[in-house]
């Protein structure tokens, strides 16, 4: 097997890093790390070659980052992918204990609902601050038998989650279609994939309307233009759970949605990030 390229990017942790790391993987980079301060990627050294390198280096720049924000290191063959599963452990969020296929629950979960996720690089993996805040925000908004939407599925853990609770069906959309599969692998592995339609794209694939709980895990530039339709596909008595923010856009969001009719029930923060949910002021 090649060497491999090991990319160190110094990229903070601030909602930048989701649609970085799906444009790596258009790149040719098929294994990512997070640290504090750099998201550190992975690919087999011949990949990297004067275009590869432009190309970041043009990624970087539309973040308003140089290319000195990135360091590059060729290491001898290792299974990388090995390696990457074993750094993932179960992780508590709210009712929940999200846990790799290959790993074991730890005994004192007690009651925890077990969610089986295995990332295969899609984000949701339960380990970013974003995804425990719309756990423990589902704890309280899935309708019994209720329909759920999930923008921007990712693994597709949320949505897996809502149907664990006793959701009765959901869908979920993601624009990059190894998100489509991983979801759907995920639903198998948790005995849902009867109950959760996933689809490539977003909300533009999604005509129906009626949705008791519509969910976005989505950094706000991504979400602001999204937010209207996926709005629309809620009736009267549905609730919204919205994260992916950083603390500071709360009051923005907040009154962005008051003006759509729905109002904060409840919050969770972790670090920098926000989530909430809203409920329609009608209900």
């Amino acid at each position: 097997m090649p060497d491999t390229l090991r990319l160190t990017l110094a990229v903070p942790d601030d909602g930048t890093r989701e649609p970085l790391l799906a444009d790596l993987a258009d790149l040719g980079f098929d294994a990512f790390e997070e640290e504090p301060d750099a998201l550190v990627a992975y690919a087999p050294a011949p990949r990297w070659d004067g275009p590869a390198r432009e190309a970041v280096g043009a990624l970087l720049r539309q973040r308003g980052l140089t290319a000195a924000a990135f360091r590059e290191e060729v290491v001898p063959d290792q299974d990388w992918n090995a390696r990457w599963e074993a750094s993932l452990q179960p992780i508590e969020a709210g009712p929940f204990v999200v846990a790799p296929s290959w790993t074991e629950v730890p005994p004192d979960a007690g009651g925890a609902t077990v969610l089986r996720i295995d990332p295969k690089m899609a984000f949701g993996t339960g380990y970013h601050e974003t995804t425990r805040i719309c756990l423990r925000l589902l704890a309280d908004a899935v309708p019994e038998a209720g329909r759920v939407l999930d923008v921007g599925t990712g693994t597709g853990v949320l949505a897996i989650a809502a149907l664990r609770l006793g959701a009765a069906s959901a869908v979920g959309v993601d624009v990059d279609p190894w998100s489509v599969t991983n979801g759907r692998d995920n639903a198998a592995l948790n005995g849902v994939a009867d109950a959760f339609d996933v689809r490539e794209g977003s909300v533009e694939t999604v005509p129906e309307t009626g949705f008791d709980l519509v969910i976005a895990n989505i950094i706000s530039s991504i979400l602001d233009p999204l937010l209207p339709g996926l709005l629309e596909r809620a009736p009267p008595s549905a609730s919204a759970i919205l994260s992916g923010l950083l603390a500071s856009e709360r009051d923005r969001f907040v009154d962005r949605l008051a003006g759509e009719g729905f109002d904060l029930v409840a919050e969770a923060a972790e670090n920098e990030w926000w989530g909430g949910l809203w409920r329609r002021a009608e209900a």
